[in-house]
């Protein structure tokens, strides 16, 4: 059974191939850099910066739907059948504990299969996201000096990018509250992981402040 799974999925994955689909590891990718770019779109939208400010490459991205794909590869697990309980010779708590040991090795079996598809080449390894920072996790800060701005909310670092697309300088978008290399370094992270860190310039003219923006 092990072999002719083996067989379908090897000449599925070169069909796929031969058509040039998108590899998996690079699908996986496409899609965190998806996600990266809707939320720049979406603080763009709730700054209410008019979509004819936006930079021509992110309106480019919002009006193309292909650009959006969302790439999944769902995998069905074989169905899982908990242990009978035995009301009179069992405990609730007892029943628990054997329960969840038989899920654990039929999780485990299913994590052991998937190492295995990639042991023989038929998936790709997928490299682990790097974890998005946030609240309670510092940037570039150290015990003797935390840099201003390096541990700022999610939306708000998306609101920076979204500001320094429309050209606001760092030092405006920083203000008193931040420091302006933090906030730099912070913005070009977003824009490496939205595939927009070499990005053309923007066709808004000269630099605004963050004064214009907030009146859009």
């Amino acid at each position: 059974m092990a072999d002719s799974n083996l067989r379908r999925k090897r000449a599925k994955w070169a069909r796929n191939s031969a058509t040039g689909a998108v590899g998996q590891a690079a699908a996986a990718e496409k899609n965190r850099q998806h996600k990266v770019r809707a939320c720049i779109v979406q603080a763009l939208s709730r700054l209410g910066i008019p979509y004819g400010e936006w930079p021509d490459f992110v309106q480019v991205y919002y009006t193309r739907a292909q650009d959006q794909n969302h790439y999944r590869q769902l995998i069905s697990l074989s169905p899982f059948q908990p242990p009978a309980f035995d009301r009179l010779n069992q405990s609730k708590e007892e029943w628990v504990k054997t329960a969840d040991k038989a899920w654990e090795q039929h999780r485990n079996k299913f994590l052991q299969g998937c190492k295995y598809w990639i042991k023989v080449n038929v998936d790709e390894e997928i490299p682990q996201a790097k974890r998005t920072r946030g609240p309670g996790i510092e940037l570039g800060a150290t015990r003797a000096g935390r840099k201003r701005g390096a541990n700022a909310p999610l939306d708000q670092r998306y609101e920076w990018t979204a500001r320094h697309l429309v050209g606001v300088p760092l030092k405006e978008i920083a203000g008193a509250d931040a420091d302006a290399s933090t906030v730099g370094k912070i913005v070009r992270e977003i824009l490496r992981r939205a595939g927009w860190a070499r990005r053309p310039k923007s066709k808004s003219g000269p630099p605004r402040s963050v004064a214009e923006v907030s009146r859009l």
